[in-house]
């Protein structure tokens, strides 16, 4: 296992509020800033709940993975883009920040050509020094903006403290309302936005100093990681500063000299390391290093331990007054500032688990059975209710399709994969977070309505997640990303493509056969649990093989399909389940056997 970082939505939540509640106060709306966790839909969800009005974000792939996962609220584009990229920026974002006319033009005729009118945000550069027009050129640039048809200026915005550590101030923000006053004056039309910079604003409003006319800020840091950067000395205690640790495991505990011993020359990075002698000291090595993040931005959560440096790929650190003792094997926790937070999210070595705040209670034990009239009747003459109500859950049946309350479990059963569609959108109306396990011999992604012939069952998974360009039946509860198929054996070349371009994590035959199904669930139910209030299970008797069914086909043993229900129910996660494929003529044998999974997934065991 390499470094991982655990992310609490519940703590990022709890941030987003106590921030738009102070900024509501003053009349300010606040974006929240994901790129500091590449746009993660989880830690955006959480923002949202939060109460911010909108996401912020600077990069094209992250947005994507926003929009691929059904968020819908405003998004703000942080920085300008390259003259290629224009055409995305009309076509995906709200809003954008632009301070460059040439750009601003590009992007009008773009906007014009495509019938629509873009918003930005202009841009004035108030000392910082990185983005911006100067003041002096400021009226006369929105003048030529104003000519142009394919643009709206929406407001005035300013940038401070990210590169040149100009600090906001009542003097330089409240040249920012100035002009936007002489804008508005200008245009004879108010701005939606004056937007005062990020986190680094936060304390000029906390202390009652905020310039009048400032409506908008673009808060990341003060909400992920408790504005440690932004308050330093003056800590805001109502912000949690814990909502991200980078945790490494040990790899090599050894009693060594503290000075290195040899002629000192450059270290891998051109470096002169200095070093102070004290002596024999006991040093570990964490497998964490500067291609997973920046070192000198992380803080040891255990007492005792002390960062000493790092390579390429490992993390010395002098463990000698650790409490407890550390030894290898073990685990070694880090806070990290912005940057190291940064580049630790964006390195592809560094595993990334949400984690949401759920409460420690017993698991449902209401049953809510919901099948189709031929469904039902399998599901009646298998006695599936007694047999669930020996295992001491109550059990209801319905045919509404919508009757659920948080502390029951929904059984849905039907004849084909339209059952999934309606089962899965049912649980993401009941949960702000949901994943899907997808046992299934097909992925149903295809296109409707792409051949007349085409089953509309064959599309299921396409409607969910929103892939045929409408917002899907479960978003924007379930994401790509937190959706996991089992047992594909057939794929479409259209489904291939979308699969190899998509978040969704796919296990093949192949892959079972090779890593185990034990193994194969671990993971499935990692996916599908990452940030989410639970997972449904979705499963089809096809991807099972057994006498009449598949036989032959290399499907998923009976023991594995048992195994894998097993496992759901261990890691007690399932919040609602179906199974399609229950039809009048269905073999009495496969019947039998999948009324016998459902059983194990609900909880059945030998013992």
């Amino acid at each position: 296992m390499g470094p991982q970082i655990a992310i609490d939505l519940g703590c990022i939540e709890r941030n987003a509020r106590t921030v738009v509640d102070l900024c509501n106060r003053s009349g300010i709306k606040v974006f929240g800033v994901t790129k500091g966790t590449c746009g993660m839909p989880q830690v955006a969800r959480a923002m949202l709940r939060g109460g911010v009005a909108g996401i912020a974000e600077s990069r094209f792939e992250n947005i994507r993975r926003l929009r691929d996962s059904g968020i819908s609220c405003p998004i703000m584009l942080l920085r300008s883009p390259p003259m290629a990229r224009v055409e995305e920026v009309v076509r995906t974002v709200d809003i954008s920040l632009q301070s460059e006319l040439a750009t601003i033009r590009e992007i009008a005729r773009v906007a014009e050509r495509m019938g629509r009118i873009h918003d930005i945000i202009v841009m004035v550069d108030l000392g910082d020094l990185r983005e911006g027009i100067w003041p002096n050129d400021l009226l006369p640039t929105v003048e030529k903006i104003l000519e142009l048809r394919g643009v709206r200026i929406a407001g005035l915005g300013t940038n401070l403290t990210c590169f040149g550590a100009i600090v906001p101030t009542e003097e330089n923000l409240g040249q920012l309302v100035a002009h936007a006053y002489k804008i508005e004056r200008l245009t004879g039309v108010g701005l939606d936005w004056v937007s005062g910079g990020n986190s680094s604003s936060l304390p000029l409003l906390k202390a009652g100093r905020m310039p009048a006319g400032i409506n908008n800020l673009r808060i990341g840091e003060a909400i992920l990681q408790g504005g440690v950067d932004a308050f330093r000395a003056d800590p805001w205690p109502e912000l949690e500063t814990d909502a991200f640790r980078l945790t490494g495991e040990l790899i090599e505990v050894k009693l060594k000299p503290s000075l290195p011993i040899g002629e000192a020359g450059f270290d891998a990075f051109g470096k002169r390391p200095l070093f102070v002698d004290e002596g024999d000291r006991l040093r570990a090595i964490a497998n964490i290093g500067r291609e997973d993040t920046i070192v000198e931005g992380l803080t040891p959560i255990q007492k005792g331990v002390r960062v000493l440096g790092a390579s390429s790929d490992h993390l010395v650190l002098d463990v000698t007054d650790a409490d407890p003792a550390l030894a290898v094997g073990d685990s070694v926790s880090f806070r990290m500032d912005y940057g190291a937070l940064l580049t630790a999210m964006t390195s592809e070595y560094v595993e990334k688990t949400p984690i949401q705040d759920t409460e420690t209670i017993a698991p449902p034990k209401v049953v809510v059975i919901d099948a189709e009239p031929a469904a039902s009747q399998l599901l009646v003459r298998y006695a599936i209710d007694a047999r669930l109500q020996a295992m001491d859950y109550d059990v209801a049946m319905t045919g509404d399709g919508e009757a659920m309350s948080d502390t029951s479990l929904r059984l849905s059963a039907g004849e084909d994969r339209r059952v999934a569609l309606r089962a899965v959108a049912a649980s993401a109306r009941n949960a702000d977070a949901l994943g899907l396990i997808w046992i299934d011999s097909i992925a149903a992604l295809m296109p409707p309505n792409t051949t007349p012939d085409l089953r509309p069952d064959f599309s299921a998974l396409t409607r969910l997640l929103g892939l045929d360009g409408r917002l899907g039946a479960a978003q924007p509860q379930l994401s790509p990303e937190n959706v996991v198929l089992v047992g594909l054996r057939h794929a479409d070349p259209a489904e291939a493509r979308l699969l190899k371009s998509s978040r969704i994590s796919v296990f093949t035959m192949a892959e079972i056969d090779a890593s185990g199904m034990r193994d194969v669930m671990r993971e499935a139910l990692k996916v599908a649990s990452s940030g989410t209030r639970g997972f449904h299970v979705s499963y089809s008797p096809s991807a099972t093989e057994m006498h009449g069914w598949s036989k032959g086909a290399g499907g998923i043993t009976v023991r594995e399909t048992h195994q894998a229900m097993e496992t759901i129910a261990l890691n007690g996660g399932m919040i609602s389940m179906n199974v399609s494929g229950l039809t009048r003529d269905l073999d009495e044998h496969i019947a039998s056997e999948a009324v016998n999974f459902v059983m194990s997934a609900f909880g059945k065991r030998i013992l």
